[in-house]
Parts: C-alpha cells; structure tokens; sequence
C-alpha cells in the first residue's frame, strides 16, 4: 500500500475510534438505561440492571473509556440480553 493509502486508513480508523468513543461518552451521559428505567449519569446502567450483573462484570464497568470500559461494557450489554431482559 502506497504511503497515501496508509494514511487515508489510519484516518478512517481514527474516525472510527473516535466515534466509538462519542458513543460510550453519550451513553454515559444519558438519564436512560437500555432497559429504558432511569440511571444516573456517569453510570452504565441503572441500579436494577447493574446489581444483576455478575460481580467481576460490576468491577469492570469502573474501567475508563479506551482502557477496557467499551469490551465490559459489551459483554454486561450480552450478558443482561441473554440472562435477564
């Protein structure tokens, strides 16, 4: 690949990123839970949903964004749809 086109991906990658980060950050700003009750902003989810999670799950939310936080956030997403909505 030329040197033009590994820019034009690192670019696309980037933008990328930076939109999965916006995501997260949005998610976290929200009132609402995916379960559509409340939650406090900062959170993930609202108490309901967060206290059935399993307890590593629960420890892993408190990770930052681009340091863990979208993969645990993720799984406790699955995790929730399979098991209790």
């Amino acid at each position: 690949m030329t040197e033009i086109g590994n820019q034009r991906s690192e670019v696309r990658e980037q933008t990328t990123a930076d939109k999965d980060r916006a995501f997260y950050l949005e998610m976290l700003k929200s009132e609402q839970c995916l379960c559509e009750r409340g939650k406090k902003p900062g959170k993930a989810f609202c108490y309901g949903c967060y206290k059935r999670l399993p307890y590593r799950m629960q420890e892993d939310l408190y990770k930052r964004v681009g340091q863990g936080f979208e993969e645990a956030y993720e799984a406790a997403t699955k995790y929730l749809q399979e098991n209790i909505w």
